[in-house]
């Protein structure tokens, strides 16, 4: 019925009248409708492929202590260690080991810093304790020697509160709502019987009532949320080992945040930390999709730019052709802020 056509132009002409050069959008591969309809109807290029991650938080019985200890600054696991970093530490390893990448925030400062970013934590073996890990003060620490320091083996990943910014609450007397309620009600209805199989939660009736405790925490009859985990970034040969250590680490910190039912990320699919990801059965994987289109014709910066691109009107054309032909990328960082 070309809905769907109408409400993209109008978002388009939306933002071209606050100043955009460029839009991007994602949308699930599987997602056919859409793919079809942003590539042959309004001229959008696929320029990355990514796979989103997702895994269900299974909760555990543990004590106050334990709950506490999950939060510290260290987790003593096994041989492996976890260990949470100053912001200053952060911004220091990202800008060292992360600008490499086809696309990076150039503000990361600013996301690290952000209240919903919960902090920035690195995952490594025991045997190779390092001093720069050790000494954790934050004072005058010399942050350019804290990156050179590293562990034959490492990964650094930070955690993005996605709870506080997407919860989906069941309206639970329905016959008592008005029509555009009832209808927004049948939206995630059907939103829950397409999302909670791929994260292989249980379906259950909108009408069913659930304890606050277990059985039903995948129901849409309950507060959803989920942490993201971003900036994910490894060194090694023992990265497999540690990205599942990184990943128990996550769930069980999702413990403590109130509604968080689910832990998710997002890898470019030539990102060489994909490889590592564990294929274990409770982790269910989405082909994700991004897609960029230029707008009003305005030449564009750098393409390794933050992902709001900061564009000099005199940049030459060249750039904006270099852009707009590069081809797949695969290997980017993944700004929370958009997820």
């Amino acid at each position: 019925m070309g809905i769907g056509f109408n409400l993209v132009k109008s978002v388009e002409e939306w933002m071209m009248r606050n100043g955009a050069h460029y839009t991007f959008l994602a949308t699930e591969k599987s997602n056919v409708a859409s793919t079809n309809l942003f590539t042959t109807k309004c001229n959008y290029i696929n320029f990355a492929s990514l796979v989103i991650f997702v895994q269900p938080v299974l909760s555990t019985s543990t004590s106050s202590s334990s709950s506490s200890r999950n939060l510290s600054s260290h987790d003593h696991q096994d041989n492996i260690k976890i260990e949470k970093l100053h912001i200053e530490q952060a911004i220091s390893l990202y800008n060292n080991r992360l600008r490499s990448k086809d696309m990076y925030a150039t503000d990361i400062d600013s996301i690290l810093k952000e209240k919903l970013s919960l902090g920035t934590w690195v995952s490594y073996f025991k045997e190779e304790d390092k001093e720069w890990l050790i000494n954790n003060n934050g004072d005058d620490h010399d942050h350019d020697d804290f990156v050179t320091k590293t562990p034959s083996s490492w990964v650094v990943f930070s955690v993005w509160n996605s709870c506080e910014a997407y919860k989906i609450d069941h309206i639970r007397n329905k016959q008592s709502i008005s029509h555009p309620l009832k209808f927004f009600h049948a939206t995630l209805s059907h939103a829950k019987e397409k999302i909670l199989p791929c994260l292989k939660m249980p379906i259950l009736s909108c009408s069913s009532s659930s304890s606050s405790g277990g059985g039903g925490g995948g129901s849409i009859g309950n507060p959803f949320g989920f942490l993201f985990l971003y900036g994910l970034y490894g060194e090694g040969e023992r990265l497999g080992e540690l990205m599942k250590s990184v990943l128990r680490f996550a769930s069980r910190l999702a413990e403590n945040v109130k509604h968080c039912k689910v832990i998710m990320t997002e890898l470019g699919v030539s990102d060489p930390l994909i490889e590592h990801v564990p294929q274990e059965p409770s982790i269910s994987c989405i082909q994700d999709l991004w897609y960029l289109k230029k707008m009003n014709g305005v030449a564009a910066a750098d393409r390794d730019r933050d992902i709001d691109i900061d564009i000099d009107i005199d940049d030459d054309d060249d750039d904006d052709e270099l852009m707009m032909n590069m081809g797949q990328i695969g290997n980017v960082f993944v700004d929370p802020r958009d997820f």
